[in-house]
């Protein structure tokens, strides 16, 4: 999907952060930011913490908080953004 596709594009507002590993359980393997709020979370392949993150706030954007891979998720639309 094209990010003007995305009608939550709007959310993503924070593209990097510190922390390295994730708030919850510190794994750091693949960790994933909160585009509307910032923190971290472990993707869906560890704990799931990102997914967990965005069932009890609704924040629907993620991206990878490394350099290894360069991708936008949208939990909302379940789909890549390009």
């Amino acid at each position: 999907m094209k990010k003007q596709d995305c009608p939550h594009i709007g959310e993503m507002k924070i593209t990097t952060a510190e922390k390295k590993g994730c708030e919850m359980c510190e794994r750091s393997d693949h960790p994933r930011l909160c585009t509307s709020c910032g923190r971290v979370f472990c993707c869906e392949s560890e704990n799931a913490h990102d997914k967990t993150h965005f069932e009890e706030t609704g924040h629907p954007i993620i991206k990878p908080n490394h350099a290894t891979y360069d991708f936008i998720w949208c939990y909302a639309c379940n789909d890549y953004l390009e």
